[in-house]
């Protein structure tokens, strides 16, 4: 039987009958996802830089202000989220395989702990 491309990438995001390993399967592709985006986003910005420095620095004085702060502070968490729960399952696969749910609860405190941090980090340096 032959699946179709939407029932594949559907099955990604589908919810019911998953536990935490599965949620955290889900969040991880959605993760996955936006930072690619972002690395593409990231690179045509940086194509900026074969316009000359005043072409650059005038982008970056655009971007480096309150209005693109939550959109910064959700990437941070992003990135945490996503290297944290690859972390986990690199420990899960090799060292400890069945205290998926443990691992999982205890990267989601440290992860909002270093992101809590890191967004009055960069609040400071953009607003003050």
């Amino acid at each position: 039987m032959l699946v179709s491309v939407k029932d594949s990438i559907s099955s990604w995001f589908r919810i019911e009958g998953r536990g935490i390993s599965g949620y955290a399967f889900i969040i991880h592709r959605l993760t996955g996802i936006v930072l690619t985006a972002y690395i593409f986003l990231h690179l045509a910005f940086l194509t900026s830089l074969t316009e000359g420095e005043s072409a650059y620095t005038s982008l970056i004085e655009k971007t480096v202000n309150i209005r693109f702060l939550p959109f910064d502070i959700l990437l941070i968490g992003v990135t945490i989220y996503h290297s944290l729960n690859g972390l986990r399952l690199v420990i899960a696969e090799f060292f400890v395989t069945r205290y998926h749910r443990e691992l999982f609860v205890i990267f989601i405190i440290v992860g909002v702990v270093i992101w809590i941090f890191t967004s009055y980090l960069l609040y400071r340096f953009v607003v003050v």
